[in-house]
């Protein structure tokens, strides 16, 4: 660990090097003042002169401004005649005094000036050796928990603090709950301060650093490609409040988010072979399942063209009931079929994206006529500005993505009030789309796992599968998005989507 005195020059001196400044000019008087009539009064002034050049090799800045000063005073008191008084009855003793000072306050810049350029190199020579061997430590890592390792000890060695770490999870763009380092760190609000930081960095905000709970400081680990994850360090007020020390700190957070970046991308290397070699399985697996769930389909939507001809029954309210229940039903089994097959794309690694400019206000709108049975008893409120930036998505998938998350708000909110659905350029490289419903919220312990497969909220409604959001959220990160689900003031749940605007 370094102390502070190693990383700045200082311009303290002890009060032993006045006394030192003081006995060394007072001898060099002593000894000049029997030979003044044989060397000459300059030469003394001259010698004196050298005696504070001496000392200005050890002797810090203010002791030395103390000797040029004393120089001048003994050589006009010692020296100058009239002797022993200060008083100069020849103009040029008084140019000479002013010269000798001049001199003397010159050197004792030029010294402390020379002094704070060799203390700076040799803390830069210093900083650069600490980082080359961190950084050569950190290049024989061979997995995440080895990274994780080398980053504790050196943050611990060099800076005495340790750390919790959050990284991203695999093929998705949000913050793991898994704490690396010192769990003893984590808790549930500092990881949503962590959430927050790793959300606002992701979305291309300038944010360095997020004062936690415990003096914990958090700070985002980027590499050149993205935000992977977040570093939290109980950063004492020795490390933060000095500059040079901070500038260290920040390169090795530098060097630990490219190395966990590395790291990851090793892995998703790996897993990605791992994918080409199981694609021909999961296509026979596909099709099979796919053949198995469509034959029903078929069959309700064969009775269902049956029933609708009058031929079929006499009485037409019951074969209309009928048709409606069908009809329903079909719907309902083929959205589970597809919600299944979507799943089974994305989780497969096979997804492709065909990229369109598209207006998020038309789509919206098409999505709502899409939906304008279920929306028949609800009040949806868009708003929208004109000059809305396009965006690049796949149309089809940004669809299933609204009609899953819109389906998700119409199932909560009450008959007659309504779904609010706005979009804005914020920041103005990004769309932010959201959709607001007037249900009764989910628990904040929830709200990290409401885009997990397969998951419910317990005390919901029945109804649905549990992969609708799920494969929204996979939809928007696959186009390089984010979604988050948060309770919104006013009441009601909020999906919020942000995208980056096509250029």
């Amino acid at each position: 660990m370094f102390k502070a005195s190693n990383w700045k020059y200082s311009s303290r001196s002890d009060f032993s090097e006045y006394v030192i400044a003081f006995l060394t000019i007072a001898l060099t008087a002593a000894i000049c003042f029997p030979f003044s009539n044989v060397i000459g009064t300059f030469s003394v002034g001259l010698i004196l002169l050298m005696a504070v050049a001496l000392m200005s090799l050890f002797l810090g800045r203010w002791p030395l401004m103390f000797a040029a000063i004393l120089n001048v005073l003994i050589w006009d008191y010692f020296f100058q005649q009239p002797l022993f008084t200060f008083s100069v009855e020849e103009v040029e003793d008084i140019f000479a005094n002013s010269a000798d000072l001049l001199v003397g306050i010159v050197l004792v810049i030029l010294i402390t000036r020379i002094r704070k350029s060799q203390a700076v190199l040799r803390n830069s020579q210093q900083r650069l050796t600490i980082l080359y061997n961190f950084l050569e430590t950190m290049n024989d890592a061979k997995s995440i928990d080895e990274v994780v390792s080398i980053t504790e000890s050196g943050l611990k060695k060099h800076f005495g603090q340790e750390a919790v770490i959050y990284l991203k999870d695999n093929n998705i763009r949000r913050l793991c709950a898994n704490p690396y380092g010192n769990s003893g760190f984590h808790s549930s609000a500092g990881f949503n301060l962590a959430a927050d930081l790793f959300f606002e960095a992701s979305t291309g905000k300038t944010v360095e650093m997020k004062q936690g709970p415990e003096n914990i400081v958090y700070f985002p680990l980027r590499d050149p490609r993205e935000t992977i994850g977040i570093i939290g360090v109980a950063m004492d007020a020795g490390i933060s409040q000095d500059e040079d020390k901070m500038i260290l700190f920040k390169s090795f957070v530098t060097i630990i988010a490219s190395t966990f970046g590395r790291e990851i991308n090793i892995a998703e290397t790996i897993e990605k072979g791992l994918l080409d070699h199981s694609e021909k399985l999961f296509q026979a697996i596909l099709n099979s399942v796919s053949h198995e769930l469509r034959t029903p389909i078929a069959i309700i939507t064969a009775a269902v063209d049956n029933l609708k001809n009058t031929s079929t029954s006499s009485e037409h309210e019951k074969r209309k009931q009928i048709c409606i229940e069908l009809e329903s039903a079909s719907t309902r089994l083929n959205n589970l079929v597809e919600n299944i097959l979507d799943m089974s794309r994305i989780e497969s690694g096979l997804l492709k994206l065909n990229l369109q400019y598209c207006d998020i206000a038309d789509l919206v709108g098409l999505v709502a006529k899409d939906l304008k049975c279920e929306l028949s008893r609800k009040k949806l409120n868009i708003t929208m500005p004109e000059n809305l930036s396009l965006i690049k998505a796949d149309i089809s998938l940004l669809r299933q993505v609204l009609v899953n998350v819109l389906r998700n708000a119409i199932m909560y909110t009450p008959s007659g009030t309504g779904i609010e659905i706005n979009a804005v350029n914020d920041p103005p490289e990004m769309v932010t789309l959201t959709i607001r419903d007037n249900g009764p919220g989910v628990p904040e312990e929830n709200l990290e796992h409401l885009f997990e497969k397969f998951y419910r909220v317990p005390g919901s409604k029945s109804g649905g599968t549990g992969l609708g959001l799920a494969i929204a959220r996979a939809f928007v990160e696959a186009h390089g998005g984010f979604i988050r689900a948060t309770n919104d003031p006013q009441g009601g749940l909020k999906i919020t989507m942000i995208f980056k605007a096509g250029k």
